[in-house]
Protein backbone atom coordinates (compact mmCIF):
# COMPACT_ATOMS: atom_id res chain seq x y z
CA UNK A 1 0.00 0.00 0.00
CA UNK A 2 2.88 2.38 0.86
CA UNK A 3 4.59 1.70 -2.50
CA UNK A 4 1.37 2.57 -4.29
CA UNK A 5 1.13 5.90 -2.41
CA UNK A 6 4.75 6.83 -3.25
CA UNK A 7 4.27 5.89 -6.88
CA UNK A 8 1.07 7.91 -7.13
CA UNK A 9 2.65 11.05 -5.71
CA UNK A 10 5.74 10.71 -7.88
CA UNK A 11 3.55 10.07 -10.90
CA UNK A 12 1.53 13.21 -10.26
CA UNK A 13 4.72 15.27 -10.10
CA UNK A 14 5.93 14.00 -13.42
CA UNK A 15 2.63 14.62 -15.09
CA UNK A 16 2.42 18.14 -13.71
CA UNK A 17 5.87 18.95 -15.00
CA UNK A 18 4.70 17.95 -18.48
CA UNK A 19 1.46 19.99 -18.06
CA UNK A 20 -0.54 16.87 -18.79
CA UNK A 21 -2.72 17.12 -15.71
CA UNK A 22 -4.44 20.44 -15.12
CA UNK A 23 -6.88 19.29 -12.43
CA UNK A 24 -7.00 21.63 -9.39
CA UNK A 25 -7.45 18.64 -7.18
CA UNK A 26 -4.31 16.95 -8.45
CA UNK A 27 -2.35 20.18 -8.01
CA UNK A 28 -3.52 20.44 -4.36
CA UNK A 29 -2.39 16.88 -3.72
CA UNK A 30 1.03 17.55 -5.15
CA UNK A 31 1.56 20.74 -3.14
CA UNK A 32 0.59 19.04 0.10
CA UNK A 33 2.55 15.87 -0.40
CA UNK A 34 4.38 16.37 2.96
CA UNK A 35 1.10 16.65 4.86
CA UNK A 36 -0.50 13.82 2.95
CA UNK A 37 2.07 11.37 4.24
CA UNK A 38 0.25 11.41 7.58
CA UNK A 39 -3.15 10.80 6.11
CA UNK A 40 -4.66 7.35 5.91
CA UNK A 41 -7.12 5.54 3.73
CA UNK A 42 -5.80 6.80 0.35
CA UNK A 43 -7.66 4.64 -2.11
CA UNK A 44 -7.10 5.79 -5.64
CA UNK A 45 -6.11 8.59 -7.95
CA UNK A 46 -8.62 10.19 -10.25
CA UNK A 47 -7.46 12.87 -12.63
CA UNK A 48 -11.01 14.02 -13.23
CA UNK A 49 -12.36 17.27 -11.73
CA UNK A 50 -14.19 15.45 -8.96
CA UNK A 51 -13.55 17.02 -5.50
CA UNK A 52 -13.60 13.55 -3.89
CA UNK A 53 -10.08 12.51 -4.91
CA UNK A 54 -9.24 10.89 -1.56
CA UNK A 55 -11.32 9.23 1.10
CA UNK A 56 -9.85 10.71 4.30
CA UNK A 57 -11.27 11.92 7.60
CA UNK A 58 -10.36 15.09 9.47
CA UNK A 59 -11.86 16.63 12.67
CA UNK A 60 -14.61 19.12 12.01
CA UNK A 61 -12.56 22.09 13.26
CA UNK A 62 -9.46 21.39 11.06
CA UNK A 63 -8.76 22.97 7.66
CA UNK A 64 -6.03 22.90 5.02
CA UNK A 65 -4.31 26.15 4.10
CA UNK A 66 -1.50 25.67 1.58
CA UNK A 67 1.04 23.20 2.96
CA UNK A 68 0.18 23.67 6.66
CA UNK A 69 -2.45 21.94 8.82
CA UNK A 70 -4.25 24.57 10.93
CA UNK A 71 -6.97 24.56 13.60
CA UNK A 72 -10.00 26.81 13.81
CA UNK A 73 -10.33 28.62 17.16
CA UNK A 74 -13.30 30.85 16.41
CA UNK A 75 -15.53 29.42 19.21
CA UNK A 76 -15.21 32.22 21.85
CA UNK A 77 -18.29 34.22 22.86
CA UNK A 78 -18.66 37.83 21.64
CA UNK A 79 -17.50 40.42 24.14
CA UNK A 80 -20.14 42.77 25.63
CA UNK A 81 -20.23 46.29 24.30
CA UNK A 82 -18.67 48.70 26.84
CA UNK A 83 -20.80 51.61 28.11
CA UNK A 84 -20.73 54.69 25.99
CA UNK A 85 -19.92 57.11 28.78
CA UNK A 86 -19.03 57.33 32.48
CA UNK A 87 -22.56 58.23 33.60
CA UNK A 88 -23.93 55.05 32.09
CA UNK A 89 -21.20 53.08 33.92
CA UNK A 90 -22.07 54.63 37.28
CA UNK A 91 -25.78 54.16 36.70
CA UNK A 92 -25.41 50.42 36.09
CA UNK A 93 -22.83 49.82 38.83
CA UNK A 94 -23.78 48.39 42.25
CA UNK A 95 -22.45 49.98 45.43
CA UNK A 96 -21.10 47.10 47.52
CA UNK A 97 -23.94 44.70 48.33
CA UNK A 98 -26.53 47.41 47.56
CA UNK A 99 -27.85 48.89 44.37
CA UNK A 100 -28.49 52.62 44.22
CA UNK A 101 -32.19 51.95 44.68
CA UNK A 102 -31.50 49.79 47.75
CA UNK A 103 -29.19 52.46 49.19
CA UNK A 104 -31.90 55.13 48.85
CA UNK A 105 -34.45 52.86 50.55
CA UNK A 106 -31.96 52.14 53.34
CA UNK A 107 -31.35 55.86 53.97
CA UNK A 108 -35.07 56.69 53.96
CA UNK A 109 -35.76 53.84 56.39
CA UNK A 110 -33.03 55.10 58.72
CA UNK A 111 -34.47 58.62 58.68
CA UNK A 112 -37.92 57.22 59.43
CA UNK A 113 -36.64 55.23 62.41
CA UNK A 114 -34.76 58.28 63.70
CA UNK A 115 -37.93 60.36 63.60
CA UNK A 116 -39.87 57.58 65.32
CA UNK A 117 -37.38 57.27 68.19
CA UNK A 118 -37.25 61.04 68.66
CA UNK A 119 -41.02 61.07 68.94
CA UNK A 120 -40.96 58.18 71.43
CA UNK A 121 -38.31 59.94 73.49
CA UNK A 122 -40.48 63.04 73.57
CA UNK A 123 -43.38 60.95 74.88
CA UNK A 124 -41.17 59.40 77.54
CA UNK A 125 -40.05 62.82 78.74
CA UNK A 126 -43.63 63.89 79.26
CA UNK A 127 -44.78 64.38 82.83
CA UNK A 128 -46.54 61.53 84.64
CA UNK A 129 -49.54 63.02 86.50
CA UNK A 130 -51.43 61.23 89.25
CA UNK A 131 -54.08 61.89 91.88
CA UNK A 132 -54.19 59.30 94.69
CA UNK A 133 -54.60 58.94 98.45
CA UNK A 134 -51.49 58.65 100.60
CA UNK A 135 -51.06 56.44 103.69
CA UNK A 136 -52.71 59.14 105.81
CA UNK A 137 -55.80 59.38 103.62
CA UNK A 138 -54.76 62.72 102.12
CA UNK A 139 -55.29 63.42 98.44
CA UNK A 140 -51.88 63.78 96.76
CA UNK A 141 -51.12 64.81 93.17
CA UNK A 142 -47.88 64.76 91.22
CA UNK A 143 -47.60 68.53 91.69
CA UNK A 144 -47.43 68.07 95.47
CA UNK A 145 -44.23 66.03 95.06
CA UNK A 146 -42.38 68.39 92.73
CA UNK A 147 -38.99 69.66 93.87
CA UNK A 148 -37.24 66.34 94.53
CA UNK A 149 -36.24 63.25 92.62
CA UNK A 150 -38.76 60.44 92.98
CA UNK A 151 -38.34 56.67 92.87
CA UNK A 152 -41.72 55.18 91.93
CA UNK A 153 -42.64 51.49 92.20
CA UNK A 154 -45.96 49.78 91.36
CA UNK A 155 -46.85 46.68 93.40
CA UNK A 156 -49.33 45.21 95.90
CA UNK A 157 -49.14 44.48 99.61
CA UNK A 158 -49.98 40.76 99.28
CA UNK A 159 -47.03 40.14 96.95
CA UNK A 160 -45.07 37.19 98.40
CA UNK A 161 -41.53 37.96 97.29
CA UNK A 162 -40.85 40.27 94.31
CA UNK A 163 -42.41 43.44 95.72
CA UNK A 164 -40.64 43.15 99.12
CA UNK A 165 -37.32 42.54 97.35
CA UNK A 166 -37.73 45.56 95.08
CA UNK A 167 -38.83 47.82 97.94
CA UNK A 168 -35.84 46.70 100.02
CA UNK A 169 -33.58 47.56 97.09
CA UNK A 170 -35.27 50.92 96.70
CA UNK A 171 -34.74 51.65 100.43
CA UNK A 172 -31.01 50.97 100.07
CA UNK A 173 -30.82 53.31 97.11
CA UNK A 174 -32.56 56.05 99.11
CA UNK A 175 -29.99 55.77 101.90
CA UNK A 176 -27.06 55.84 99.48
CA UNK A 177 -28.28 58.91 97.58
CA UNK A 178 -29.55 60.92 100.54
CA UNK A 179 -26.27 60.39 102.40
CA UNK A 180 -24.27 61.90 99.55
CA UNK A 181 -22.63 64.98 101.08
CA UNK A 182 -22.21 66.48 97.62
CA UNK A 183 -25.97 66.95 97.32
CA UNK A 184 -26.38 68.47 100.77
CA UNK A 185 -29.32 66.49 102.14
CA UNK A 186 -32.40 64.55 101.08
CA UNK A 187 -32.86 64.76 97.33
CA UNK A 188 -34.75 61.51 96.68
CA UNK A 189 -38.19 60.31 97.85
CA UNK A 190 -39.46 56.68 97.50
CA UNK A 191 -43.03 56.20 96.25
CA UNK A 192 -45.07 52.97 96.46
CA UNK A 193 -48.24 52.87 94.32
CA UNK A 194 -50.64 49.98 94.81
CA UNK A 195 -52.12 48.21 91.78
CA UNK A 196 -54.54 46.16 93.94
CA UNK A 197 -57.31 48.59 94.99
CA UNK A 198 -59.59 45.72 96.11
CA UNK A 199 -57.41 44.89 99.12
CA UNK A 200 -54.93 47.77 99.47
CA UNK A 201 -56.86 50.31 101.46
CA UNK A 202 -55.25 53.35 103.07
CA UNK A 203 -54.80 51.50 106.36
CA UNK A 204 -53.29 48.38 104.71
CA UNK A 205 -50.81 50.50 102.73
CA UNK A 206 -49.81 52.45 105.83
CA UNK A 207 -48.94 49.27 107.74
CA UNK A 208 -47.14 47.80 104.76
CA UNK A 209 -44.67 50.61 104.01
CA UNK A 210 -43.54 50.80 107.68
CA UNK A 211 -41.45 47.68 107.07
CA UNK A 212 -39.27 49.39 104.48
CA UNK A 213 -38.26 53.05 104.77
CA UNK A 214 -39.40 55.90 106.98
CA UNK A 215 -39.46 58.32 104.06
CA UNK A 216 -41.57 56.09 101.84
CA UNK A 217 -44.89 57.45 100.60
CA UNK A 218 -47.68 54.90 99.99
CA UNK A 219 -50.42 55.70 97.48
CA UNK A 220 -53.68 53.94 96.61
CA UNK A 221 -57.07 54.82 95.16
CA UNK A 222 -59.98 53.59 93.10
CA UNK A 223 -59.73 51.31 90.06
CA UNK A 224 -60.16 54.28 87.74
CA UNK A 225 -57.47 56.37 89.49
CA UNK A 226 -54.89 53.59 89.58
CA UNK A 227 -55.62 52.58 85.99
CA UNK A 228 -55.02 56.16 84.85
CA UNK A 229 -51.72 56.45 86.72
CA UNK A 230 -50.50 53.05 85.48
CA UNK A 231 -51.32 54.03 81.92
CA UNK A 232 -49.36 57.29 82.20
CA UNK A 233 -46.30 55.35 83.44
CA UNK A 234 -46.90 52.60 80.84
CA UNK A 235 -47.19 50.02 83.61
CA UNK A 236 -48.93 46.72 82.96
CA UNK A 237 -50.97 45.04 85.68
CA UNK A 238 -53.73 42.42 85.65
CA UNK A 239 -55.99 40.81 88.23
CA UNK A 240 -57.74 37.43 87.83
CA UNK A 241 -61.30 37.75 86.46
CA UNK A 242 -64.48 36.99 88.41
CA UNK A 243 -63.02 37.46 91.87
CA UNK A 244 -65.19 36.80 94.89
CA UNK A 245 -64.84 38.58 98.26
CA UNK A 246 -62.17 36.87 100.36
CA UNK A 247 -60.46 35.15 97.40
CA UNK A 248 -56.67 34.91 97.53
CA UNK A 249 -54.95 35.94 94.30
CA UNK A 250 -51.82 37.46 92.83
CA UNK A 251 -51.59 40.55 90.66
CA UNK A 252 -49.44 40.32 87.55
CA UNK A 253 -47.58 43.60 87.01
CA UNK A 254 -44.47 45.26 85.54
CA UNK A 255 -41.35 45.14 87.70
CA UNK A 256 -39.63 48.51 87.26
CA UNK A 257 -38.47 51.34 89.49
CA UNK A 258 -39.02 54.68 87.77
CA UNK A 259 -36.85 57.75 88.35
CA UNK A 260 -38.55 61.16 88.02
CA UNK A 261 -36.69 64.47 88.26
CA UNK A 262 -37.80 67.45 90.43
CA UNK A 263 -39.68 68.92 87.46
CA UNK A 264 -41.88 65.82 87.24
CA UNK A 265 -40.21 64.45 84.08
CA UNK A 266 -39.32 60.83 83.51
CA UNK A 267 -35.54 60.22 83.62
CA UNK A 268 -34.82 56.48 83.81
CA UNK A 269 -36.16 53.03 84.72
CA UNK A 270 -34.43 50.15 86.53
CA UNK A 271 -35.41 46.51 86.19
CA UNK A 272 -35.15 43.61 88.57
CA UNK A 273 -31.71 42.65 87.24
CA UNK A 274 -30.16 45.99 88.34
CA UNK A 275 -28.93 45.92 91.95
CA UNK A 276 -28.99 48.76 94.51
CA UNK A 277 -25.40 49.90 93.92
CA UNK A 278 -25.84 50.07 90.14
CA UNK A 279 -29.12 51.94 90.52
CA UNK A 280 -27.60 54.41 92.96
CA UNK A 281 -24.61 55.06 90.70
CA UNK A 282 -26.92 55.84 87.80
CA UNK A 283 -29.07 58.16 89.90
CA UNK A 284 -26.01 60.07 91.15
CA UNK A 285 -25.08 60.82 87.54
CA UNK A 286 -28.62 61.96 86.75
CA UNK A 287 -28.70 64.25 89.81
CA UNK A 288 -25.33 65.80 88.87
CA UNK A 289 -26.50 66.36 85.32
CA UNK A 290 -29.71 67.98 86.54
CA UNK A 291 -27.82 70.37 88.83
CA UNK A 292 -25.26 71.23 86.12
CA UNK A 293 -28.10 72.25 83.84
CA UNK A 294 -29.32 74.71 86.47
CA UNK A 295 -31.94 72.49 88.09
CA UNK A 296 -33.10 73.20 91.63
CA UNK A 297 -33.84 70.60 94.35
CA UNK A 298 -35.93 71.46 97.41
CA UNK A 299 -34.15 70.86 100.69
CA UNK A 300 -37.14 70.42 102.96
CA UNK A 301 -38.33 66.86 103.53
CA UNK A 302 -41.55 65.90 101.80
CA UNK A 303 -44.05 63.79 103.73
Amino acid sequence: MNSVCKFSVRRIGNLLSLNLIKSPTATLVYRNQQGLRNLRNINTLNNSDSPKLFNYHLPNNKKFYGSNLRYSTTTSKPQPTPPKNFKETVKNRNVGPFSWKGLVIFILTGLGLLAYFKNEKKKVLEKRPFELLNQDGKLVTDKDLLGKFLLVYFGFTHCPDICPEELDKMSKVIDIINNEKEFGGNVLTPIFISCDPNRDTVEVVREYIRDFHEDMVGLTGSHEQISKVAKSYRVYYSQPPQLQPGDEYLVDHSIFIYLMNPDGEFVDAYGKNVDAEQTASSIVNHVKDFLERGGVIKKEEIK
